[in-house]
């Protein structure tokens, strides 16, 4: 799998798991304008990455393996597993 690739994917579970985070949000009752503003970054992050993913040649960056694509890739991760962390405490 090419950098490009790798970095965009972390890029859509980034979008992923705040929609995820934007739902349990509204879930709980917080409605307000960084509710609003959350989802409009989500829309965003996940337009840019599903474009990039579609076509990875036309996306600049990274070209190669770099320590950005393992910082994102490490942010993601670490990401995903926070939401998990608090969807688990919203069904147990």
């Amino acid at each position: 799998m090419s950098p490009k690739r790798v970095y965009w994917s972390a890029f859509l579970v980034f979008g992923l798991c705040a929609a995820v985070d934007i739902a349990l949000d509204v879930s709980a009752g917080d409605v307000g304008i960084n509710t609003a503003a959350a989802a409009a970054g989500v829309v965003a992050v996940g337009y840019a990455s599903v474009v990039a993913l579609r076509d990875p040649d036309r996306a600049r960056v990274p070209t190669d393996w770099s320590p950005l694509v393992y910082l994102v890739v490490l942010g993601a991760a670490l990401y995903a597993f926070g939401v998990a962390l608090q969807l688990y405490s919203v069904v147990t």
